[in-house]
């Protein structure tokens, strides 16, 4: 794909930007201050994600040999009502106001309506784009390409070690793990089953799994726990699942736990199971050498983590907001 705008040009990503693309992340995470930090092996990770057509999904912006902004298009599973896409990008603090951030929302736009009219063309379309709440000029941009503030979450860290009082005891019905195989289609079952009420939620599939938990490079199994039942040792009813990021170190110079996922089924909440499995992670966490924890919530989580994890010591550092727009279907007896 090519077009052009105040001199720029689009055309697909390969594995040979890279380079660029790392270098423009760390340049707009110094001026947008996200948090959010990426090595070049990260994006190695998700350049090679199944669920991405390169030649269609990952656009850069260039202004000569300099990459000056990037799209990214990651179509999602259906959740039976929408096709969820959910896009993001950047424009190089140093070139920015010259019109190349809305080249970008557009060649986003066009991408996610070919894949509405590939996949789920009898589906209303709803599109996503998560950014920190503080970029305004992000929020003006995307209002006039029709994407509104939908939802918001906050970004919660605590540091470690965390002085605490001790979690109550595991009940005698359940047994705690760390991380196995033989555990884990059990932890993605239960994951896809306990954020069925949450708004938004699409069932992680196996190729999504893969990318993201079991094969990611930054998932950590050995501070990953699962609680079972000691009747059923092939049943996750609760998990702690955690993923550390190098990249932030490389940045900050401090270790970083993520909290990746936290849940309960449902005919088990109200045992304070999360809270306890919390405690035991924090202090797995601080006992691995960790320097802090991070996770991020939504403001509306219908099972009240927020309150959770203020009580554990995490605090709010960063709001984001998730800007959605919908497009109607595009076949007859659609929703």
């Amino acid at each position: 794909m090519t077009s052009t705008a105040a001199g720029v040009t689009l055309r697909p990503l390969t594995t040979d930007d890279i380079p660029a693309h790392a270098a423009l992340l760390a340049a707009c995470e110094a001026v947008d201050d996200t948090g959010e930090h990426y090595s070049a092996a990260d994006l190695v990770e998700e350049y090679a994600n199944p669920d991405l057509d390169p030649a269609q999904d990952i656009v850069g912006a260039w202004s000569g040999e300099e990459l000056v902004g990037y799209a990214l298009v990651y179509p999602r599973s259906t959740d039976g009502t929408h096709q969820r896409v959910h896009l993001e990008g950047m424009t190089h603090p140093e070139h920015r106001g010259l019109g190349i951030g809305s080249l970008l929302v557009g060649a986003m736009l066009a991408r996610a309506d070919a894949v509405h009219a590939e996949r789920h063309p009898d589906l209303p379309l709803r599109l996503g784009v998560h950014g920190v709440s503080t970029n305004r000029a992000q929020e003006e941009l995307l209002a006039e390409h029709g994407l509104v503030p939908d939802r918001w979450s906050f970004a919660m860290r605590v540091r470690l070690p965390v002085g605490a009082a001790a979690p109550p005891s595991l009940p005698e019905d359940l047994a705690l793990h760390t991380w196995t195989p033989e555990l884990d289609p059990a932890l993605h079952a239960a994951h896809n089953e306990v954020f069925l009420d949450h708004p938004g939620f699409t069932p992680w599939t196996e190729v999504m799994w893969e990318q993201w938990v079991r094969g990611s490079r930054s998932f950590r199994p050995d501070v990953t726990l699962l609680l079972t039942p000691r009747d059923r040792p092939d049943h996750v009813v609760a998990y702690v699942q955690t993923s550390e990021f190098d990249a932030h170190q490389e940045a900050t110079g401090r270790r970083e736990a993520y909290v990746a996922k936290v849940g309960t089924r449902r005919e088990h909440r109200g045992r304070g199971l999360a809270a306890l499995l919390l405690g035991e992670a924090l202090r797995r966490y601080a006992d691995a050498g960790y320097d802090e924890a991070a996770l991020d919530v939504d403001s509306e989580n219908p099972t009240g983590a927020l309150g959770l994890y203020r009580r554990a010591g995490f605090e709010v550092e960063r709001r984001f907001t998730t800007y959605a727009l919908v497009r109607p279907p595009l076949a007859e007896g659609g929703a």
